[in-house]
């Protein structure tokens, strides 16, 4: 019991001790600095945006050009009509914004093997990409807290933020597409590149 009672004490003054310790070295306190101001839901898409483009736009670059027809399994598309799909889609939500008078044409239309798309040179489905990128980075450019807010068309069903938005998103599913294919293909995706994975 004594032994106890010994061990009890020497606890308790070791870790009062400690405490004393702890207290006399911590500084004070310094008064948190606010955060930056967010800069505002228009630049948050478009870095959004501006991120996952850059990442489809490399791993185009990247992919081999002998792999063009290339595709997981039958059901999907390859990877030229992949690449065309994500010319369309970047096309035809950002030309109204972007102040043009009419779509540009199609990449992957029809919806099948007989896409365009799936004629296409590497260089010439890098360069659509590109434009299509342009043109919705133009989109952008055109917005501002007032316009964004606006119809996106006379019929649109979104507004043209809405409408950035939506592309943004669907681009980001169509990324992991390509995710996959790289993979399947014992490539390193542009967003893994930085970690060598």
């Amino acid at each position: 019991m004594k032994n106890i009672a010994v061990a009890a004490l020497a606890a308790v003054t070791l870790s009062a001790s400690l405490v004393a310790q702890s207290t006399a070295t911590t500084p004070p306190a310094q008064p948190q600095q606010a955060p930056a101001p967010l800069p505002g839901i228009l630049q948050e898409v478009k870095t959004m945006y501006t991120n996952v483009q850059n990442n489809i736009v490399k791993a185009a670059e990247q992919f081999p050009a002998d792999k063009l027809g290339w595709q997981p399994t039958p059901a999907v598309r390859t990877w030229a009509r992949l690449i065309g799909h994500i010319t369309d889609d970047n096309n035809g939500a950002c030309w109204l914004s972007a102040g043009e008078a009419q779509a540009p044409p199609r990449v992957d239309a029809p919806d099948n093997q007989e896409s365009p798309a799936s004629k296409l040179s590497k260089e010439d489905l890098v360069k659509g990409l590109k434009e299509s990128v342009e043109r919705c980075q133009k989109a952008f450019a055109a917005l501002n807290d007032t316009t964004m807010a606006e119809r996106n068309g006379p019929r649109g069903r979104f507004s043209k933020l809405g409408m950035l938005i939506y592309n943004t998103s669907h681009t980001n599913e169509h990324y992991g597409n390509i995710v996959t294919y790289m993979r399947l293909n014992n490539m390193v995706p542009p967003s893994s590149a930085p970690r060598g994975q």
